[in-house]
């Protein structure tokens, strides 16, 4: 006597199938939100890592970095010119294991020429890139980065003067930690930005283009302070647009305007609700979209006097 094999029914085949999609729903928010905070990790790896190097560079000359310069041995733009040809960025490189390429940019530096081509300016520095931004990229004027220093509390002043900001970084600033009166834990050093295509075209409502298709916002060759440098101004991610030049905002990284007098940069991230900061102190917070304005400015300033217990 033979047996008959007796195989799946359409209706359970439906159910196994609608169990099975169920399943995907439910392990796929899961997948993503574990890489989410994977890619927050790696980010906030990084931000120590440059914290360390700041202090390291402090610990061999004394003071930190200063945010931009544009005079270098003489040479250069006048005192005031808009044209920042060095930057904390190159000054640190040394002090993140990348001793060859800072070698490189020295004499191109101190011969007053634009980098924006050169091999050395299209270079990719992994370690100032966050993994959860997409839109990380080399562009036309050279390399950029989501994670630049805090200028204070207000707007970078005008591109052709070296003002000076009330946080730890400035045009040829020259800060002490031993100068943050408000206490190195409740100081804001480095933070991170949103990057924007260098060749997106303006479209779209809100969006502005001023005198060329490139971005300067997170750039750190050939700069203006401004850019190289962001604001706590406003909380993190704030739906207010920047003021940079030759913005090409769209709603991804929004721009109000280009910089005719004064530039606002502001901290802007891709994990969800708040962007990270590395403190004076070489900590690494995140800091929720919704923390309180003043709070916020407060955590920029060096000599504000601001009394901060939580963040």
């Amino acid at each position: 006597m033979s047996l008959k094999r007796r195989g799946f029914t359409l209706v359970e085949l439906l159910v196994v199938i609608a169990i099975i999609g169920v399943l995907v729903g439910l392990l796929l928010p899961a997948v993503q939100q574990a890489r989410a905070a994977a890619r927050r990790t790696q980010c906030a790896s990084k931000l120590k890592q440059l914290g360390v190097a700041m202090h390291n560079y402090v610990d061999t000359h004394g003071v930190l970095p200063f945010a931009t310069i544009t005079k270098i041995n003489g040479t250069g733009p006048p005192a005031g010119s808009s044209n920042s040809r060095q930057n904390w960025f190159h000054l640190i490189l040394p002090f993140v294991d990348q001793q060859a390429l800072y070698d490189q940019f020295v004499p191109r530096i101190q011969g007053n020429q634009f980098p924006g081509s050169w091999p050395e300016a299209t270079t990719v520095v992994p370690l100032f890139q966050c993994p959860a931004d997409p839109l990380t990229k080399t562009g036309q004027q050279g390399f950029h980065g989501n994670y630049i220093p805090c200028h204070g509390s207000t707007n970078a002043g005008a591109n052709n003067t070296f003002a000076v900001t009330d946080g730890m970084f400035y045009p040829i600033s020259s800060v002490k930690f031993s100068d943050i009166q408000d206490g190195t834990s409740s100081t804001i050093m480095l933070g991170e930005i949103r990057l924007q295509s260098d060749s997106i075209a303006a479209s779209g409502p809100g969006n502005v283009v001023c005198g060329g298709t490139h971005d300067l916002r997170g750039r750190y060759h050939n700069t203006y302070h401004g850019n190289a440098t962001f604001t706590t101004l406003r909380p993190p991610n704030t739906p207010v647009g920047d003021v940079a030049q030759y913005c090409n905002g769209t709603e991804l990284v929004p721009c109000r305007s280009c910089a005719g007098g004064s530039t606002e940069t502001h901290a802007r991230s891709w994990h969800l609700g708040g962007a990270q900061f590395t403190l004076a102190d070489g900590s690494v917070r995140y800091i929720s979209d919704g923390i309180d304005q003043l709070t916020f400015q407060g955590l920029g300033t060096i000599q504000g006097n601001e009394i901060i217990d939580n963040f």
